[in-house]
């Protein structure tokens, strides 16, 4: 389990994204805990994941890469603002 960030592509057609995540590496009691027992630390504020000015203070460890196949539709798109 962990946390990764990737930006959805804002051209239409299908894609191939690589998100690279990490979770946060807790104290030697979490992690031997999260060793038998499962689970892991979480952060308090998820919002944190995706803001790189916080990240920056977190003790992370890597947690492994997630490769995505996107298809991305653009109908509509100008309705609610986005330009492509």
């Amino acid at each position: 389990l962990g946390y990764g960030f990737c930006h959805v592509p804002a051209t239409p057609g299908c894609h191939a994204l690589t998100c690279v995540t990490w979770r946060p590496r807790g104290t030697w009691r979490e992690r031997l805990s999260q060793r038998f027992v499962g689970g892991g630390p979480q952060l308090r504020n998820p919002d944190a994941a995706g803001a790189a000015a916080d990240r920056f203070r977190l003790r992370t460890e890597a947690a492994g890469i997630v490769h995505l196949q996107l298809g991305v539709v653009l109908r509509h798109f100008g309705r609610y603002g986005v330009e492509c």
